[in-house]
Order: C-alpha cells, then structure tokens, then sequence
C-alpha cells in the first residue's frame, strides 16, 4: 500500500486525491477527443459536460445516504465541503446517476433534441479505471473481504489477506473501455445507446463486484450498491421495452 503518494517539501500527496483528480482530468481529455470527432460543437459540449460533473459531484455525495444510513448526514448536508476532497467524493453509483440526470437536463435546456451523449461512455470507464488504482494504493475501506485466494493482499495492519476489489474494479473498467471503443461506430450504439450499454454494464459487473467489498448489507444478503445497480439495470431495461414498444406500434400503423 502507498497511501501517500509523495511530498512536495511538507505537502503530503495522497494516493486516493492524486489518481482521483488524474481520473477526472483522463476522462475530460479523452471525451474532449470523443466530442470532436463526433463533431460535437463546444457550445454543447462545455454545458452538457460542466452540468454534468456538478450533478455527479452531487449524486455521488447524496447516494452516501442511501448506502451508508441516516448517520452521515451532517457530512452530506455540509455543503460547504462539498467539493472537498479531503471528504471523499462518494459513490460511482451516484455519480453516474447524478451525471446522467444533470446532462440530459443541460442538453434539453440548451434545446439539443438529439443524443450526442455516447462520447461520455468510454470516457467514464477510463476515468473509473485510473480512480480506482488510487483506491488500491490507499487501501480505501479495507480493499475487501478476506480470502484465502493467492493474489490476496495484506493491508497494513491486519495479519489476513483480502481481495484486492479496486483492480478487479479497474481490470474490467480497462476491458469496458476497449469494448466501447470497439463498438462507438456501431450504427445501432449512436443515440444514447452507447452511453446506456455503459452504464448497464458497469452496473451489472458492479453488483457482482460487491460481494468482494466491505459495505454495509442492507437486506437479503445485498448492499445498498447492490440495489442501486439493481435499479440501474432495470431503467435501462424499461426505456428499450418502451422504445422495442414504440417501435411495434410505429410498424403497425404503418
């Protein structure tokens, strides 16, 4: 583990802050590649993507409290720390939801009707990948559960080994990132389409990737990111029933 980074004369760089903000910086620079190439104008682009990381800031602290109990509330409601990262930025989960509301929100008030929000797909993976390696380094909540699996890690100050869950998180993060990539010219992953395979797919391997965590069991055997996954996949399944609906009733009449 190397919860610190390095130093710069007193000024201490923490593992977790250090790939949390090379992450963000990874993820704005390949979507900035993404949107030209899709010839996405920066007078959509800069709104919908600033819309877009407040609004992930925002469900990424909120979804504290569905997943960690009404007890952190004083750190949520504090508003005033709410861009700190000394705090923790919160959950991906709510992140992403934050993300995905804010920028469908943005791109309707700026009166773009159509979908250009695919170049956010791969760039979320990538960002989730480098992030996670930050995880890793500063054991953030113990790694994960114990296991008697060879490539299990120590933590410092446990005599047990655990699952080292933040490379298994950036290991499919990294593969995720080159089947989008593979797929973003894919006439039928235009349109949003791609951007929702993302998220399905993060959170279908997410809900997997819980049983190797620390947090907190909610019921039935599940965490709260669990049933936030759970719910993630079955909004995705909603909207392409209705648009599988849609386009029945559109042939019929036809």
């Amino acid at each position: 583990m190397l919860p610190i980074l390095f130093t710069i004369g007193n000024v201490p760089f923490y593992s977790h802050h250090v790939f949390f903000v090379l992450g963000i910086l990874s993820g704005l620079a390949w979507l900035m590649v993404e949107a030209r190439r899709r010839h996405w104008k920066k007078e959509e682009v800069i709104p919908i993507t600033l819309a877009a990381f407040v609004g992930g800031v925002i469900g990424a602290r909120l979804s504290i409290i569905f997943f960690d109990g009404p007890n952190v509330l004083p750190v949520v409601w504090n508003w005033f720390s709410l861009f700190d990262p000394r705090l923790g930025p919160g959950s991906i989960l709510g992140a992403v939801a934050g993300a995905y509301a804010a920028g469908y929100v943005a791109s309707r008030a700026i009166g773009k009707k159509e979908c250009t929000c695919d170049a956010f797909a791969p760039a979320m993976a990538l960002a989730t990948c480098i992030g996670r390696i930050g995880d890793y380094l500063a054991a953030e909540d113990g790694l994960g559960k114990p296991t008697h699996l060879p490539w299990g890690v120590v933590v410092p100050g446990t005599d047990y080994a655990v699952h080292p869950e933040p490379l298994y998180d950036a290991a499919f993060s990294l593969i995720w990132f080159g089947i989008l990539l593979a797929l973003r010219d894919h006439p039928k992953m235009q349109d949003g389409n791609l951007l929702k395979l993302g998220i399905a797919g993060y959170a279908f391997a997410r809900f997997f990737l819980e049983f190797a965590r620390n947090n907190l069991v909610v019921a039935f055997g599940l965490t709260g990111q669990q049933y936030a996954c759970i719910l993630m996949l079955l909004a995705v399944a909603a909207y392409y029933a209705r648009q599988w609906q849609l386009s029945r009733r559109g042939t019929a009449e036809a």
